[in-house]
């Protein structure tokens, strides 16, 4: 996932009404070329994401299958490989869109930021499992099995591949749909739902409907683009709207909080009963079936209102407070944390199988020592990844450098503007809405040419 590329926003027209964003020069509602910009919200989508999908391992892997904790812990986490695809498909199609490049420079520039360490970790993992378990697979055939299909967690790598592969084609979709999005989505919902219900509640093994559900079992494996269709269209679809989007959470962002809460809530009432009714813990929690969908919409909508609510409030700071900064560092490393983290949680729990720890205590505790160790010993080796040439090879996109070039959404008050004095006027905050033009943040190159002083994060 990499982050949107910026104009001038000196350039731009127009303003908006308070608490909302022109984050694109807008045609028929619709996001074009010439307006990009850095949204902040996203550093906390991003981190709220990656450290769910750490706590969701954390838990996964040790957990019994009685567990019914443990189990509806899982179907809530689950929404994070969902929140990943919405995030990814909205920010590759805002780049795009807002600073158009060629399809073969589009191809290479997404492809080589996901492909490039996905060869790598995959080597990774395979001499990692060839160490500790010779004779997983024999030795080649496994690694043949981990490059097409994807070890574990890098499933991920292998969906994106395939969507970046479409972006150019799904892209013009969406452009020459726009009169019909709403019917593209309503379509695109209806058809993840029928999926999720019969891949849940049917068990048809004969004639037609046995035939029907062999193909629907096969387009929603985790390693096809298919099973995660909604959640990409819902991004691409967001990005071409950006503008109402933001509109639309501004103004209703406590509200689309409280309901995704209460959607998460119902969820796992829903699980509740299932146990009730006998189900397995591992049946009813079932990331495949219609409620977790309802679910994970609800996670995504809610994430995003609150990525706002942050970055609104960071934004009105004089300067940058911790979490601020730590967010921000934690959206740089979140690349990272996906391919690393399993390697980590991984050498930690076979510590503590050969401690004869993990099978004398309960597989809560074990998950209680995997979260917050997994979350440090991933943390310090991604920050050491960062500092030497390997970062491409084993993290991804550069995106402390990419944001040295963004504008931001919205304007920090700490980007301050100095008058011919030297003396320090009014921000630009100061004089305009937060969805005005002024107050969007320039990026850091465009600011000293204009005689801004950016006032960093300690």
């Amino acid at each position: 996932m990499t982050d949107v590329q910026a104009a001038d926003p000196a350039a731009g027209t127009g303003s908006v009404t308070a608490g909302s964003v022109t984050a694109g020069s807008v045609t028929a509602g619709s996001v074009t070329a010439g307006r990009g910009f850095y949204l902040r919200q996203f550093d906390l989508f991003r981190t709220v994401t990656f450290v769910c999908v750490v706590a969701q391992h954390s838990v996964l892997w040790p957990v019994t299958g009685g567990a019914q904790i443990g189990w509806g812990a899982v179907m809530l986490l689950h929404a994070t490989r969902n929140m990943f695809f919405f995030l990814s498909a909205f920010v590759a199609y805002y780049a795009q869109v807002t600073r158009p490049r060629s399809t073969g420079a589009l191809w290479w520039r997404r492809l080589s930021q996901i492909v490039v360490p996905y060869l790598v970790w995959t080597v990774i993992y395979w001499g990692y499992t060839m160490i500790v378990n010779s004779q997983s697979m024999g030795g080649l055939g496994s690694f043949r099995h981990d490059l097409w299909w994807g070890y574990y967690q890098l499933y991920y790598a292998i969906v994106l591949i395939q969507f970046y592969v479409l972006l150019p084609l799904l892209i013009w979709l969406v452009r020459i749909s726009r009169r019909y999005h709403w019917w593209v989505l309503g379509v695109s919902a209806l058809f993840q739902l029928a999926m999720m219900t019969v891949s849940h509640y049917f068990s048809w093994h004969s004639g037609v409907p046995g035939t029907i559900r062999h193909y629907d079992l096969d387009l929603t494996q985790s390693r096809l683009i298919v099973g995660y269709q909604l959640y990409l269209v819902a991004g691409l679809l967001a990005a071409d709207h950006v503008d109402d989007i933001q509109r639309f959470v501004a103004r209703y962002r406590r509200a689309i909080v409280t309901g995704a809460v209460a959607v998460g809530v119902l969820a796992t009432g829903y699980y509740i009963v299932g146990l009730a009714q006998h189900e397995t813990p591992g049946h009813a929690s079932d990331l495949y079936q219609p409620v977790a969908t309802v679910w994970f919409v609800a996670a995504i909508a809610g994430l995003y209102a609150l990525g706002w609510i942050w970055a609104n409030r960071a934004a009105a700071r004089a300067a940058p407070g911790r979490w601020d900064r730590f967010l921000t560092w934690t959206s740089d490393m979140s690349g990272g944390f996906y391919f690393a983290h399993v390697l980590v949680l991984q050498l930690i729990l076979l510590g503590l199988v050969h401690a004869g720890l993990e099978s004398a205590a309960p597989w809560w505790v074990t998950s209680i020592v995997l979260f917050p160790g997994t979350l440090l010993g991933t943390a310090i080796l991604v920050t050491l990844v960062e500092r030497t040439p390997l970062r491409f090879f084993l993290t991804g996109p550069n995106r402390t450098e990419e944001r040295a070039f963004l504008a931001w959404f919205p304007r920090p008050a700490w980007l301050v503007r100095h008058g011919p004095s030297g003396v320090a006027g009014p921000s630009d905050r100061e004089s305009g809405a937060i969805g005005d033009r002024r107050a969007w943040g320039r990026p850091a190159r465009l600011a000293v040419a204009a005689g801004e002083t950016a006032v960093r994060p300690g």
